[in-house]
């Protein structure tokens, strides 16, 4: 169902627990070239505006958000474009072929790093 999408919403309320999250989603929509709508998240917002992959819309303005969605059904054109800068910079900076390494890396650093169980004493 993503692919061939106007956008995709991501629209998350200003609390603690996303203020510095990445939704998942997000990463999925620019992946497939749709464009994501957010609200100003600092993540998701660095991302999408960084990247030209979508929109910032303020938190709890439904009609920002109609007014996102109806400009992309407008401008094809614009909304394709975001879609492929989307792409391009979640490839550039998410793809598995891209991270494996340094992840892998990290998990190795954090196993090594592991308080070893004390013995019998």
């Amino acid at each position: 169902m993503l692919n061939g999408a106007l956008a995709g919403l991501a629209l998350l309320h200003d609390v603690p627990n996303y203020r510095h999250s990445m939704p998942t989603k997000v990463i999925e929509y620019l992946a497939h070239g749709v464009p994501a709508i957010v609200t100003p998240l600092p993540v998701p917002a660095a991302l999408v505006q960084g990247s030209g992959g979508g929109l910032v819309v303020p938190f709890g303005d439904v009609d920002a958000v109609v007014r996102a969605v109806l400009g992309l059904v407008a401008d094809p054109q614009q909304a394709r474009r975001m879609g492929a800068a989307g792409h391009a910079a979640v490839a550039a900076e998410y793809d598995w072929d891209m991270v494996a390494a340094e992840f892998v890396a990290a998990l190795q650093h954090a196993a090594l790093q592991r308080p070893t169980p004390a013995g019998p004493g």
